[in-house]
């Protein structure tokens, strides 16, 4: 079994995310058992799975683990399922419900965003009117933890239950100086018979990670997928199960040079006295693999595996049937993509071409997201640049757009790229490490940019949008030159880890 070892799957993912889901599917499609692993708590989690085409059977959460949750079927609950004292006076509301026992508001109904009245959490109030317990509701249909509330309104317990209503864990949580909550123990209860404590969330989570490794009978391997967090869970098990490092990140920080400045800070352990701890190291590029290879020699085997295997489209759409003009830039909006200067550039190009549009597709900060608005409503372009946010299904999209941008200057493996190259739509980047240049070919699917050059690139967009035999040629190039991102390719890449295990 392989398990791909992350923090959450929440209704919006990164690239980290989005490659475990093509890596889950790929997978399935040659009858290799594999499952996302998460550790956070998440009451929608399971309604989360079907939006990205998975199920039940592929993933495994730690809280549903010792809960005996995870395949749990149930139905949501309704205010009226709460079963109220027959004395408290409900209201009405979309998102929420008061409670209250005459003039006095004693509770709280909140809604589940995206469902018709799902109960998601109760909040209870003392006469006075503080918060002192919060019970939160798994969508699937039962309660499945209270959490209680001090005077100075901050959390200090919690207790976690089954659909039964037995209780599996419990949280203790002390002040910090900012007095916010910080996590001081764990008490998992009753598991197989013993009780067992732990300091913090981690040292559960790799006990729960060493249980799973127990609970098949087969060898696993673990994949740490997001570094941050499964670095260390990963690397703390017992010696049992094979052990790897997927890399979505350039391994040298932005701003430093990226062939030889220093290791990222978190990758320093990993690389150097853990580095042989790990059964392999896999990259999504062979660029960045050689580049590791050079630094950390042959101690551990790196590995390039692309992390975005397509598929052949059924039909593909013709340049003249897409909307004339429209340019598509898919991914986080940051500066690290350098969004302002891809909009800066869009400017100059709508001068030049007052038919294009430039819509992006995905999420940012709060912050930056502004500044790009910003920025746009400055340059008068509200009608031709549009924020759509994050979408799941862009086929649609995709198969409208004439030209993918990307201004990028840092990256692993840009996941979008290779989509749109699939549906046909030819790629204007920058040439950055890493990931462009191994999936576009100058005058065949696309054009390379060296890294700032903004003339050229305005220069390329532009002269693009005004041959469109060109852009058809370079189509055409998009759907025929998918085999060194292909399914097929990625599984042959695969191979060696598959048959290690």
């Amino acid at each position: 079994m392989f398990f791909f070892v992350n923090q959450y799957l929440l209704s919006s993912n990164s690239s980290v995310e989005h490659a475990e889901i093509k890596r889950l599917k790929l997978f399935a499609k040659h009858g290799v058992a594999a499952k996302l692993v998460t550790r956070d708590f998440d009451p929608v989690l399971h309604h989360t799975l079907p939006r990205f085409g998975l199920n039940d059977t592929q993933l495994v959460n730690m809280f549903d683990f010792f809960a005996n949750t995870t395949d749990h079927q149930g139905q949501p609950l309704h205010t009226a399922d709460l079963h109220l004292p027959f004395d408290y006076q409900v209201g009405t509301g979309n998102n929420s419900r008061e409670v209250k026992d005459g003039q006095r508001l004693v509770g709280e109904v909140f809604f589940a965003g995206g469902t018709v009245g799902e109960v998601n959490r109760v909040d209870w109030y003392d006469p006075a009117g503080n918060l002192t317990l919060r019970e939160r509701y798994d969508l699937r249909g039962y309660k499945a933890i209270d959490e209680f509330f001090g005077q100075d309104g901050q959390m200090y317990f919690e207790r976690y239950y089954r659909p039964d209503g037995s209780m599996y864990l419990e949280r203790y949580y002390v002040q910090s100086v900012q007095n916010t909550p910080i996590n001081s123990l764990n008490v998992l209860r009753n598991y197989q018979g013993k009780d067992y404590y732990f300091d913090n969330l981690d040292d559960l989570f790799v006990f729960f990670l060493n249980e799973l490794n127990k609970s098949t009978k087969t060898t696993n391997a673990f994949i740490a997928d997001r570094p941050a967090m499964a670095i260390q869970p990963v690397l703390q098990m017992d010696d049992k199960a094979k052990k790897y490092l997927w890399l979505p990140i350039n391994h040298v920080d932005d701003g430093q040079n990226l062939l030889n400045g220093p290791v990222n800070g978190m990758l320093q352990g990993p690389f150097t006295s853990d580095l042989k701890k790990w059964d392999g190291i896999i990259v999504m590029t062979e660029q960045q693999a050689r580049n590791l290879r050079h630094r950390l020699g042959k101690k551990v085997p790196i590995i390039a595996i692309n992390g975005t295997p397509v598929c052949q489209p059924a039909e593909r759409v013709a340049m003249s049937t897409r909307t004339p003009g429209q340019l598509i830039y898919v991914g986080r909006l940051g500066e690290d993509k350098q969004i302002s200067q891809l909009l800066t550039m869009f400017t100059t190009i709508h001068q030049q071409v007052p038919t294009s549009r430039l819509t992006l597709y995905g999420y940012g900060t709060n912050e930056d997201v502004k500044r790009y608005k910003d920025q746009v409503s400055q340059a008068g372009l509200e009608d031709f640049v549009t924020f759509a946010g994050y979408q799941v299904n862009l086929q649609q999209a995709y198969d409208q757009a004439q030209l993918f941008v990307d201004a990028s200057r840092i990256d692993a493996q840009p996941l979008a790229m290779g989509e749109a190259l699939s549906h046909g739509v030819p790629v204007v980047s920058y040439d950055y490490l890493y990931g462009p240049a191994g999936m576009v070919k100058s005058g065949v699917n696309g054009e390379l940019i060296p890294l700032n050059n903004q003339r050229r690139f305005v220069e390329t967009v532009v002269k693009l949008l005004k041959d469109p035999e060109e852009l058809q040629k370079l189509s055409t190039g998009a759907y025929e030159s998918l085999d060194p991102i292909s399914d097929t390719t990625t599984w042959q890449q695969w191979a060696p880890v598959v048959e290690n295990k």
